[in-house]
Parts: C-alpha cells; sequence; structure tokens
C-alpha cells in the first residue's frame, strides 16, 4: 500500500502527526526531517519541509522520489486575509496560487511602481521532454482529496473552501491583504503550498493544501503557535478520510 506524504514547514505543524505515527521511524530524507510510519492503520509520511518555498519544493520532491506515495497533503499554520475568517478557522485549498510569481505592466523609466498592477504569472511545470513544459498559474485540489477533507466532522470552527496565496512573503499591510483577497480571491497566505502544490503537479500526484489561521492582521490577531496542533488533527481525520473513501 503506497503512503500518504503530509508536509509541514515546522515542529509545530508536524511533531502531532509525528507522535502519533506507530512503527515511526526517521528515514535520510537529505536536510529535512522525514518519519515514517503507520497512522491510524495506513502508512503515513511526515515531512517537515522547513519554511519557505524553496524548502518546501526541493523536500516535496524528494519524498515523492523516496516514497512514490499515492497522495501529498500540504497542512499548517497561515494569516488571514479574509474579514470572515478568524483565528483557528480552516481552508481547505481548492485552489492554490503562487502571490510572488508576478508579471508587472511595460512601464518607461520614471513612471513609477504599481504592486497592484500585477498579473499573476504562469509557472513551468517541469518534464524531461523537448521544449518548454506546460505553464499554470492555479493550483487546483484534487478532487477525492478535497472531498475527503470536506466530509471531516469538525465542530471548533469554520471550515471553508477558497483559495491559498503562497509565497516567500509575510505580509502586514492591510491595503495589501485587502487587494489580494479581492483582486485574486486569497482567503489565507503561507509560505509553501504552492511551490509543493507545483512539483505534485509535475509528478502528477493528488495534492491538497489544508491552512488554519494562526493570525490574522484584518482583524489584530496575533500569532498562536497551537493553532498547528488543531490543523494536524483536522488532516488526520482528512487522510483516514481518503483511505476509506478511495480504497487507497
Amino acid at each position: 500500500m503506497k503512503p500518504i506524504v503530509c508536509t509541514g514547514a515546522m515542529d509545530a505543524e508536524t511533531l502531532e502527526l509525528m507522535d502519533g505515527l506507530k512503527g515511526a521511524h526517521t528515514v535520510p530524507l537529505g536536510c529535512w526531517k522525514c518519519v515514517a510510519g503507520e497512522l491510524d492503520g495506513y502508512p503515513v509520511v511526515v515531512v517537515r519541509t522547513n519554511q519557505g518555498m524553496a524548502n518546501a519544493a526541493a523536500s516535496t520532491a524528494l519524498a515523492i522520489e523516496r516514497f512514490a506515495p499515492c497522495a501529498v497533503v500540504n497542512q499548517g499554520t497561515s494569516g488571514g486575509h479574509s474579514p470572515d475568517l478568524h483565528t483557528g478557522d480552516l481552508v481547505l485549498g481548492q485552489r492554490v496560487i503562487n502571490m510572488n510569481a508576478v508579471r508587472t505592466p511595460e512601464r518607461a523609466r520614471g513612471m513609477g511602481i504599481d504592486p497592484t498592477c500585477g498579473q499573476l504569472l504562469g509557472l513551468e511545470i517541469a518534464n524531461p521532454h523537448p521544449g518548454d513544459g506546460p505553464k499554470q498559474t492555479v493550483f487546483e485540489a484534487d478532487a477525492g482529496l478535497l472531498r475527503a477533507a470536506q466530509s471531516v466532522a469538525w465542530d471548533k470552527s469554520s471550515v471553508v473552501c477558497g483559495v491559498i496565496g503562497s509565497g516567500d512573503v509575510w505580509n502586514n499591510e492591510l491595503d495589501r491583504i485587502a487587494w489580494l483577497h479581492e483582486q485574486w480571491g486569497t482567503l489565507t497566505e503561507e509560505m509553501e503550498a504552492a511551490a509543493c502544490a507545483q512539483i505534485c503537479a509535475a509528478y502528477q500526484i493528488p495534492f491538497l493544501g489544508v491552512r488554519i489561521l494562526s493570525n490574522t492582521a484584518v482583524h489584530g490577531e496575533p500569532f498562536d503557535a497551537r493553532t498547528g496542533i488543531d490543523c494536524q488533527r483536522f488532516v488526520r481525520t482528512l487522510l483516514r478520510e481518503y483511505r476509506e473513501q478511495n480504497g487507497c
């Protein structure tokens, strides 16, 4: 039976899952922490990617090469963009975008800059064939994983589907956050999901991003690392639901 790879950037986003593994054992995976075992009777691999897009992409690629998983779930904490969401609410990444992949309009010298004018830039999906690969601006969730996530019984907070924005950035400017939410529909932001999704698209591995709001500048709510535990508990149930619904 193929494992599911579950990734998170920090200890606060992975230790709960790692501690739940039966027969847990550390597996060499470059310079990233990786623990494999069984979770609720199914093989699961938990990878701490460390923070940022490059770390997330590299560790996800290595995990796919090493374990040939049936699916990848990237999960963890995030900063809220939607005024309808508060700390502790969960966002299922029906779509994931790279907020830093932007094409700006042509402007002559002296015309100034406008950070609200950029359009999402397509990112190349790697493949071994001649010529450029196909490009994507939006990474859609795998239907089976999303369906499993939507079936999780969860009464601790709101659970919504929508857009997760990724990038090597921590936005605190309220006007910028509002623009991202209004222009691209982002409900929350973090620093790994789109990179994981891009790698999974290249390998044609089912992918889902799940994020819990650990803070939101929209409401002046500061970072709470404890939310990472709730996210992992939600994802643990999601993994079980996915296995049972898909027979894998």
